[in-house]
């Protein structure tokens, strides 16, 4: 019995050891294909564009301990490299961002968002491509994806929802966006 039990400990702990990743570079969230769906939830999408989608990217940096990329995803060590995701998310236009139709973005077109991050290191590397974040539903839909930086390589992606929670409009969303990450990925 005592024999049988240490052996599955010692394989706990393996399974452990090899199943935490080393490293991982943070790309971001990159909303470059997003929606925000209900208008009366979105009424300043100027502000949304220009300095929402900059603040909740920066979050993940000056609240790392809130935000704890490292715990979450089993890495040892989260480099952070958010200047090609802070590119695209300038390119989106505040006219096209919030809609009062529904919205559902592909799994193949949120796998195309990959290749603008390829090249931009080496190792594994993880983004956040959101479909929606929806005031009717209040939820955010997002493509967790992660990746091979050298090849594009995909070796993880689900879509995950999360549901909107906390006081203000910065805090509603990013409280989503944590119940996406407090979410296995398979």
């Amino acid at each position: 019995m005592k024999k049988g039990l240490l052996t599955i400990a010692i394989l706990f702990l393996i399974h452990c050891t090899f199943a935490q990743v080393t490293e991982i570079t943070w790309f971001g969230i990159d909303f470059s294909q997003a929606k925000m769906v209900g208008s009366a939830g979105f009424t300043d999408k100027e502000k949304i564009q220009v300095y929402y989608l900059n603040v909740w990217n920066s979050v993940f940096v000056t609240e790392a301990d809130k935000y704890d990329l490292a715990k979450y995803y089993k890495a040892g060590k989260v480099i952070v490299s958010l200047d090609v995701v802070k590119k695209a998310n300038e390119q989106v236009s505040a006219d096209d961002l919030v809609t009062d139709n529904t919205y559902s973005l592909s799994e193949a077109d949120a796998q195309k968002e990959v290749q603008k991050y390829v090249g931009q290191g080496s190792g594994l590397g993880m983004v956040y491509v959101v479909e929606y974040f929806s005031k009717t539903e209040e939820i955010a839909s997002v493509y967790v994806i992660q990746f091979d930086i050298s090849s594009g390589t995909i070796s993880k992606m689900q879509k995950l929802t999360g549901k909107a929670e906390g006081f203000g409009f910065r805090n509603y969303w990013l409280g989503a966006l944590e119940n996406v990450m407090k979410k296995k990925l398979k």
